[in-house]
C-alpha cells in the first residue's frame, strides 16, 4: 500500500503516471505555456484546478475548466493539458486504483461520479460556492494528514479523509445543481469516428476503412482527427488496443497472447515491443500477483 504523500512540482511530476497502491495525491505547479503529450492511465483520475489558465481535451474534447472545478478521467481515456500563458498552472490530482473504489463501493460505487460524467457528456463538474469550498477544504485536511503519516493511526485517517472526499465528492455529481461544463461541439465525423474505434477496436481499423466510415480521404480525416483530438489517429487507436489488452491480462480473463488479438493486435511482436514500452514492463508481469508498475 502506498500512503505517504506525493507533492510534487513541475517536470517532476510523471507524463504518464503510475499506481501501485490504492491511491497517490500530487500537488503541482506549473510556470508559463506548456503542452502534455496524450496519454491514458489504467486507473482514475481527478484534477481539481486550483489556479491558471488550461485547456483540457479528454477524449477529443476540449474544456476550459476554472479555478475550482474538477476533471473527472476514467481509466482509459486518453486527455492532456494545454497549458495557456498566464498565472501559474496549479492543481491538485488525485489517482485511483479501481480496486480500491470497488472495495469499499457497498450499497453505492464510488465511481458513481465518473459514470455520471458520462452520461452528462461532460468530463468537467462546476460545484456551487459551498460543494466547492467544502471538497476543497476535505483535500486540504487530506494533505495534511499525508505531511504526517507517524501520528497516531495516520494512515488510517487518511484513508477515513479520502473517502469522505470521494463521497461528498460523488454526491456532488449527482445533485441537479451541479452544473457540468460543456464544450464546443466536436466535428461529427471525428466524434462518430472516436465511437467506431472505440466500437471495434478487435476488428481491423485500416486507415482506408475508417476512411470510407467518416466519408472522407485518408488525409482530410487524419488532418481533422488531430485538429479535434490533439493526437493521430493510429496513436489513438494504438493506445486504446493497449490499454483494452492491460485490462484484459490484469482483470486474468485473458493470458497475453489471446489479449494480444483480443484488442486489435495482429502481431504479438508488435504488440509486446509497444507494450514494454507503454508500461515499462512485459504482459506476463502485469499479471494479477506480477511486479506492480
Amino acid at each position: 500500500m502506498e500512503y505517504g504523500t506525493y507533492i510534487e512540482n513541475g517536470s517532476a511530476a510523471p507524463r504518464q503516471g503510475y499506481l501501485s497502491g490504492d491511491y497517490r495525491l500530487f500537488h503541482l505547479t506549473d510556470s508559463g505555456p506548456r503542452d502534455f503529450d496524450p496519454h491514458y492511465h489504467d486507473f482514475c483520475k481527478i484534477l481539481i484546478l486550483i489556479s491558471g489558465s488550461v485547456d483540457y481535451i479528454v477524449e477529443g474534447r476540449t474544456y476550459e475548466p476554472e479555478p475550482g472545478d474538477l476533471v473527472l478521467v476514467n481509466r482509459g481515456e486518453i486527455h492532456c493539458p494545454h497549458v495557456k500563458d498566464g498565472q501559474p498552472y496549479e492543481r491538485v490530482i488525485l489517482y485511483l486504483s479501481p480496486a480500491f473504489l470497488q472495495e469499499y463501493s457497498l450499497s453505492d460505487p464510488l465511481d458513481q461520479c465518473f459514470r455520471t460524467a458520462q452520461y452528462r457528456h461532460s468530463s468537467v463538474i462546476r460545484p456551487g460556492g459551498e460543494d466547492r469550498t467544502a471538497l476543497l477544504s476535505l483535500l486540504q485536511t487530506l494533505e495534511r494528514a499525508l505531511d504526517r503519516p507517524g501520528e497516531f493511526a495516520g494512515p488510517l485517517y487518511a484513508r477515513v479523509l479520502l473517502l469522505e472526499f470521494l463521497i461528498f465528492l460523488n454526491r456532488t455529481a449527482l445533485d441537479t445543481q451541479t452544473a457540468y461544463v460543456h464544450t464546443g461541439a466536436m466535428d461529427y465525423r471525428v466524434s462518430g469516428l472516436i465511437s467506431y474505434i472505440n466500437g471495434h477496436l478487435g476488428e481491423e481499423l485500416s486507415i482506408g476503412l475508417l476512411a470510407e466510415e467518416c466519408c472522407l480521404s485518408p488525409y482530410h480525416m487524419m488532418r481533422l482527427f488531430r485538429q479535434e483530438t490533439g493526437c493521430t489517429i493510429g496513436n489513438y487507436i494504438n493506445q486504446k488496443r493497449l490499454a483494452l489488452a492491460r485490462e484484459l491480462i490484469l482483470s486474468g480473463r485473458e493470458n497475453a497472447t489471446s489479449a494480444c488479438f483480443a484488442a486489435g493486435f495482429s502481431n504479438y511482436s508488435t504488440f509486446l515491443r509497444a507494450y514494454k514500452r507503454q508500461f515499462g514492463s512485459t504482459p506476463r508481469k502485469s499479471r494479477p500477483g506480477g511486479s506492480p508498475h
